[in-house]
Order: C-alpha cells, then sequence, then structure tokens
C-alpha cells in the first residue's frame, strides 16, 4: 500500500467571494474552478492552488453557521482547524501588505529577529482573515 499525501484542505465559508478575492489576490494563489455545489447542495464550490501545486478548496451554502467566536490561535486553542500556515519570503512585507488590506495582526513572533524551532529558525505572523479564518504566515531564516 502506498503512503497517503494531502489532496485538498477543505475550508467552509460564510463569502465565498471574499475568500476567493483574497486567496486570488493576497495570497497570489491561481483561481481553478467556481462552479455551483450541484448535487450535493446549494452553494458554491472554489478551488485554488498555490504556485507549487497545492489545492485549497473553498465551500459555501445558505445554511452556513458562523464559526464559534474564540480567540485566533496563539491566543486562544480550540480543538479542530483553527487556522492555515503558509511559508513565505519577505514576512516584514507580507505584513505590511496583510495590514495596509485592513487584516490586524495579533502576535508576530518573535517580534524581532528569528525564534529556534524544531524545524530550523524562524518567525511567524497571525492574522484573522475572510469568515474569520485564522491564518498564519512564517518565514525560515536565510
Amino acid at each position: 500500500m502506498k503512503h497517503a499525501r494531502v489532496h485538498h484542505v477543505g475550508l467552509w465559508v460564510d463569502d465565498v467571494g471574499a475568500m476567493m478575492m483574497f486567496l486570488v489576490n493576497v495570497m497570489g494563489f491561481r483561481l481553478l474552478t467556481r462552479i455551483p455545489r450541484g448535487i450535493v447542495g446549494a452553494g458554491e464550490r472554489i478551488f485554488v492552488q498555490t504556485e507549487d501545486a497545492q489545492l485549497i478548496e473553498i465551500l459555501t451554502e445558505p445554511n452556513a453557521q458562523p464559526r464559534p467566536d474564540f480567540a485566533v490561535h496563539p491566543s486562544g486553542h480550540v480543538v479542530g482547524v483553527p487556522h492555515l500556515c503558509f511559508q513565505v519570503t519577505d514576512l516584514l512585507a507580507w505584513r505590511e501588505k496583510v495590514e495596509a488590506l485592513g487584516y490586524a495582526v495579533s502576535r508576530p513572533m518573535p517580534e524581532n529577529g528569528y525564534m529556534a524551532s524544531e524545524l530550523g529558525a524562524l518567525r511567524f505572523i497571525w492574522f484573522e482573515g475572510p469568515s474569520g479564518v485564522g491564518f498564519e504566515l512564517f518565514e525560515f531564516e536565510n
């Protein structure tokens, strides 16, 4: 038997257009499809693709419920998938970009420089994007 691999990550959102625009216009991903959900229910399904061919599925339906009110990690923790994380280069430029678009960075780590982790020296930021989805952007020290 071959090893399993991740095919895509799916997100339920209350505003599919806002999330699509964020992932395409802010993160720079490519829109692959935008179609009705069809026989599985009302609403839409969108796939976007990262530069290295990873897929994100965005789903919505008229009865989608907002997520429970909880703080975006790391200031609060809940069971489930609290955020999506993307590796970037030039984290400071990304921080300026998301803040200029009105997204509040909740906690840059560390404040200056890089921190040691089991993955290597890195730094990261957290912010809440469309539909309350938590995002983490991180970069490794060169």
